[in-house]
């Protein structure tokens, strides 16, 4: 578990509704619908699988060293409740979390993820605060590849939910809303002439993202915490506008799918690609951005940051034990001004390994500790889950 990706890595949220409408109708009909009794088979398989726990709860707590570039080393608290609504779906999960670090950056939010009425619901909810101190490069892939950054301190809370209804089989259509409110301070004691950093406008030192849209999911998985079949695909489509109480007028399109294969019983592929562009008059803090877990690690999050993005990577996973696994992984990367810009030169690499240990086996759920190496730096991630 831990602090959503927008809020941990500068918030920046969106949807938007008939675009998004059409857009998961479009991607329904290039993906095939898994055969019907395949379907019911996969269906049966986890029932009976969760039925024989579902008297009884999963209570997690898991204190969680942070080492990492972005918010340098500290510790944050995690405890997470795993537990039925009903006896044909996936566990639902209630949880809260802080975290505190040297750099003096520290947050609180809580959250819910709700699966019900045999999956045919999914809802997610939470909401925060949050004190961090970050570094600010400016904007494009240039401005990362300059090594020169500001100090800046990003204050606020948060609050969203997204809720999806099974379509048919394995797609699901659903609502999403978030509020996010952003105070920035820039350190700019360190500011020399000619300094090749261009700061942001006033306007979004003090600013509010409010964000409505529709989002699509396909999910095939065997499980949602450590798949070993399957995939996910999401997409989504948002608007940000002062009709919605935003402060700026902009759109967000992101798409992730994962793809994860069964070698054998003890070793599992998994695929990772994702995409985002944010076009309009979008704040520094809402554009898409390298650093943001789970796209490519290893990274200072918003060092690389500009209107359109582009990651691919994948993960091999060998359970050695009933409790260990380990795990390689590798993924590239790039950041443009616009889907035009995208090319094979300055490609940003990731690579690393980790360990796994199996905190509740009966939900899968892991414990998991990566090592990943970056164009510009390395970083040590600790967190609860798999990285995608």
């Amino acid at each position: 578990m831990g602090f959503p990706s927008n809020v941990m890595n500068e918030p920046g949220l969106a949807r938007a509704l008939r675009a998004s409408f059409l857009c998961v109708i479009a991607l329904a009909s290039a993906f095939p619908l898994p055969a019907q009794d395949e379907y019911v088979r996969r269906e049966a398989e986890q029932a009976e699988l969760f039925a024989k726990d579902k008297d009884s709860g999963d209570f997690v707590v898991a204190p969680i060293p942070i080492l990492n570039p972005t918010l340098g080393a500290g510790l944050a608290l995690g405890a997470a409740y795993l537990y039925q609504i009903d006896e044909e779906s996936y566990p639902s999960v209630s949880g809260i979390g802080a975290l505190y670090t040297d750099n003096k950056s520290k947050a609180i939010a809580v959250g819910q993820s709700a699966n019900f009425h045999g999956n045919d619901w999914k809802i997610v909810g939470g909401l925060g605060a949050y004190d961090l101190n970050l570094e600010f490069y400016g904007v494009g892939s240039g401005a990362g590849n300059n090594d020169r950054f500001l100090p800046v301190n990003q204050k606020g809370w948060f609050a969203g939910v997204k809720a999806l209804r099974r379509i048919k089989g394995d797609w699901y259509g659903g609502l999403s809303y978030a509020y996010v409110q952003v105070n920035s301070t820039f350190d700019l004691s360190g500011l020399l002439p000619g300094l090749p950093i261009e700061l942001p406008s006033d306007v979004e030192f003090d600013s509010a993202i409010a964000t409505l849209g529709l989002a699509g999911e396909y999910d095939s998985r065997d499980s949602q915490f450590s798949a070993t079949r399957g995939a996910l695909f999401k997409a989504s489509f948002s608007t940000s506008n002062e009709n919605i109480g935003s402060d700026f007028d902009f759109r967000t399109f992101r798409v992730a799918y994962n793809h994860y294969w069964s070698l054998k019983d003890t070793l599992v592929l998994a695929a990772r690609g994702s995409g985002c562009a944010v076009p309009g008059d979008a704040p520094y803090y809402a554009l898409c951005k390298f650093g943001v877990f789970p796209d490519l690690r290893g990274y200072v999050a918003g060092r690389y940051r500009d209107e359109t993005m582009l990651a691919f990577q994948g993960e091999i996973r060998w359970h050695f034990s009933k409790k260990f696994s380990a795990i390689g992984f590798a993924g590239v990367g790039r950041v443009a001004e616009s889907a035009s810009d995208f090319n094979f030169e300055n490609l940003l690499p990731s690579f690393g390994a980790g360990v796994r240990y199996l905190l509740s086996e009966k939900n899968g759920l892991n414990i998991s500790i990566d090592y990943a190496y970056g164009k510009d730096s390395d970083a040590v991630y600790f967190f609860v889950g798999q990285a995608f």
